[in-house]
């Protein structure tokens, strides 16, 4: 499969030189979405670790908001840690089961 795009009048835009066109198994499909997914996953505990810390400034010393707030940079720090752990595990699985032709990382 070619990722391209054509547009009217016969213009194509032509692949990503970084991005492998042709996927000729099921890492090389796969390998991109992980990569995908982590760098997505790693961006919302940021963002939750910064909108706790945010509530957490300005909860006013209110109790409830201040548990709230809490709870959401202790999750935050929690999916983070998930995240890295996931992906360490996703590199050891790689160097375990290297297939022989290249690497899906």
């Amino acid at each position: 499969m070619k990722i391209a795009i054509t547009l009217p009048g016969g213009n194509t835009i032509p692949a990503p030189s970084g991005l492998k066109p042709d996927f000729t198994d099921l890492a090389s499909f796969i390998s991109p979405l992980l990569n995908i997914a982590f760098f997505i996953a790693v961006f919302l505990a940021f963002y939750f670790l910064a909108w706790g810390a945010y509530a957490y400034i300005f909860a006013s010393g209110e109790k409830e908001n201040l548990a709230k707030a809490r709870a959401r940079i202790r999750w935050a720090i929690i999916g983070l840690m998930v995240v890295f752990v996931s992906y360490l595990i996703a590199r050891y699985a790689f160097e375990i089961f290297r297939p022989k032709g290249g690497g899906p990382f």
